[in-house]
């Protein structure tokens, strides 16, 4: 019995303590992946929104420049002023 004992300290007892602590390290690597994925959410869904806003204020721009659109005048539409004359008895 005190054979299966001492053999369960000094054998199984820092395995058991090794096997804990990279436990914990590959937990505290899963949450810093994870803060850093989300960060990264965070960031995209930041552009995603700015980008969509550029987008519908140009989409209103565009509205609001064909609302104020008048036709262009062609010369022959436009009435055309008479010549000047030049001299003394203008």
């Amino acid at each position: 019995m005190t054979e299966a004992i001492f053999t369960l300290g000094i054998f199984a007892l820092p395995i058991l303590t090794a096997a804990v602590v990279e436990q914990r390290k590959a937990e505290k690597q899963r949450k810093k992946r994870e803060q850093e994925l989300l960060l990264d959410y965070k960031i995209a869904m930041a552009c995603e929104r700015a980008v969509e806003a550029d987008r519908l204020a140009q989409k209103s721009s565009a509205q609001q420049t064909l609302a104020n659109w008048e036709p262009i005048q062609f010369a022959d539409e436009v009435p055309t002023r008479t010549p000047r004359k030049w001299g003394r008895h203008a």
